[in-house]
């Protein structure tokens, strides 16, 4: 396998957003890191798809995130997140009331994620439990960061057309 030189392409940055996806375990119990991290990735590609179907100005970036974002409503919160993250406070009034600081919270629930182990002759599963992490949106929503995750994952897999 050839190392990775650089994230220059829309897939690249796709499969950064996959490596930390499945990264979450080594997170332990800093899971808000992990939903900051791939937030901010997750909302940074569709800045990425936006400019490269508008090279030619067929539409406005602007236009094709809202076309992605209503695809895909899970990346609305990942914009919120990322925007939050940078912002701390945000003055977007689109954004409002989202407060990064008190809507991105770890709980005392435990949430596992499925990793592929090599085992002997075969490959078998591992459950990894790490504290759950709820978010709640600006319309009051609150998402459960594994899922709402694995939601932007599948989303991509199809609008990109790569395999997992």
């Amino acid at each position: 396998m050839t190392p990775q030189r650089s994230i220059d392409t829309t897939e690249a940055l796709y499969r950064k957003l996959e490596r930390t996806f499945n990264r979450r375990p080594d997170y332990g119990q800093h899971q808000v890191d992990w939903v900051f991290d791939f937030a901010v990735t997750a909302w940074h590609l569709v800045d990425w798809v936006a400019r490269e179907m508008n090279a030619g100005w067929k539409s406005s970036v602007h236009a094709t995130q809202e076309r992605l974002k209503n695809q895909c409503p899970e990346l609305s919160v990942c914009e919120q997140i990322c925007n939050g993250a940078k912002h701390f406070v945000l003055n977007n009034a689109q954004l409002k009331p989202f407060n990064v600081a008190s809507d991105v919270r770890g709980t005392n629930d435990l949430v596992g994620i499925k990793l592929n182990v090599v085992a002997g002759d075969g490959m078998s599963h591992d459950v990894v439990l790490t504290p759950a992490v709820s978010i709640t949106d600006k319309d009051r929503n609150t998402w459960e960061a594994i899922d709402l995750f694995r939601r932007v994952l599948f989303f991509w897999q199809r609008e990109l057309g790569v395999l997992p």
